[in-house]
């Protein structure tokens, strides 16, 4: 190798195992975390996105912004750069081919990086209810129960591209020692986050409990009334909000995240013969990673939990049900709406001050912050006034 780089921790997924979490955890804490010897290279967390797109060659579209060309150069420069720890996360990484993430590694250790791959992974019974979610999130149109016919009967659905966490690890570790790449596995259902936490921050060389994780929750999972809501509304959208474009800016963060995350809806599961054989390519898949000899922070065991009651058919949601929740999405999404309209009058209302006393705007807004400034403007409206 040449340079002088420092440890590169490559974060390539997968989707839907707490990514979000960690990141948010870190990203609103950068500063800590830099102080604890850990680089997150970039200027924000979306310059990590824009690495997977470069990394993926898909930058040359007329759909993704321009910044993201030779994003991924950029991240290795500025991890090169640092003699610490440096981290790269995003959970699209997982869907590079083996040859672009070849290639990927390949620049990081020619800049004299040691690399480190870490893959996030969850039981593959949960993932596959989360796919769905995060794809009827996407504009996707089929029902959960087409989804799971399709990921059976294809191995080179997305599904298995991501969420197949051995593949990715594989595809990934390059010609990597087995000592490079480790594996943390999410905890069972019902386990406190901060365990999640505390497995990643080990990988990181960090101490988990000098970050404040209570952090807002964010891309929640769907109850099965509320998703076949989202379903349906994809379906009367037809080609209007596109993706890229301003569907996820509208539908996804607001109607999806803010308005129907917070309804109480019918957990999705599986029936009993789909969520048998999704164990069974669970199993197969930590016997894969067992196999490799990579490091496992967490428990194999937590991949092959034992099925929890299941039913034989899948639930069908009646109209008069998604009527009821349909007419509350509607009255939020109005309150949403109302809240946005205030904000941007209120906007309006500064910068029309600003534009017409901006000597006094200015002073009036430095003062918020100063409080001897505060103070003086206090005996000058005082003053003022005995005038």
């Amino acid at each position: 190798m040449s340079g002088t780089g420092g440890r590169v921790i490559l974060h390539v997924g997968s989707p839907k195992t707490g990514t979000t979490f960690l990141q948010d955890v870190l990203w609103r804490q950068r500063d800590l975390a830099l102080e604890q010897g850990l680089l997150l290279p970039g200027e924000r967390f979306n310059d990590h996105f824009l690495g997977t797109l470069d990394v993926r060659g898909i930058v040359d579209t007329r759909v993704h912004p321009q910044r993201a060309v030779g994003m991924w150069k950029r991240l290795v420069a500025e991890a090169a750069a640092f003699d610490g720890t440096s981290l790269i996360s995003h959970e699209l990484y997982a869907g590079a081919s083996a040859e672009q993430a070849r290639a990927a590694v390949k620049e990081l250790e020619a800049a004299g990086c040691e690399v480190h791959i870490v893959v996030t992974a969850r039981d593959l019974v949960r993932q596959l209810t989360a796919e769905w979610q995060e794809h009827v999130k996407h504009r996707y149109v089929h029902t959960f129960e087409e989804f799971v016919e399709a990921v059976a009967g294809d191995p080179d659905h997305w599904f298995w591209r991501v969420q197949g966490f051995a593949g990715v690890l594989q595809r990934w570790a390059s010609d990597l020692g087995a000592d490079r790449l480790h594996v943390v596995t999410v905890p069972p259902s019902g386990t406190a986050p901060a365990e999640l936490w505390r497995r990643f921050a080990q990988v990181l060389g960090i101490d988990p409990d000098a970050f404040d994780i209570d952090v807002p929750h964010s891309n929640s999972s769907l109850g099965v009334e509320q998703a076949e809501l989202l379903r349906r509304v994809n379906l009367a959208l037809g080609p209007r909000l596109p993706i890229p474009g301003p569907y996820p800016l509208v539908v996804k963060n607001i109607l999806a995240h803010r308005i129907l995350e917070a309804q109480e809806g019918t957990k999705l599961t599986l029936n009993t013969a789909d969520a048998e054989r999704t164990l069974t390519a669970s199993q197969d898949q930590a016997a894969q990673l067992a196999s490799m000899g990579v490091q496992i922070i967490g428990d194999l065991s937590d991949l092959t939990p034992p099925l929890t009651a299941t039913s034989t058919n899948y639930p069908e949601t009646t109209d008069t049900e998604l009527l009821d929740h349909a007419v509350a999405a509607m009255a939020d999404l109005l309150v949403a709406l109302n809240h946005r309209r205030a904000a941007a009058a209120d906007a309006k209302d500064v910068l029309d001050t600003a534009r017409a006393t901006p000597v006094r705007f200015a002073l009036v807004q430095a003062a918020r912050s100063r409080p001897a400034l505060a103070r003086a403007h206090r005996w000058y409206r005082r003053t003022r006034h005995r005038d």
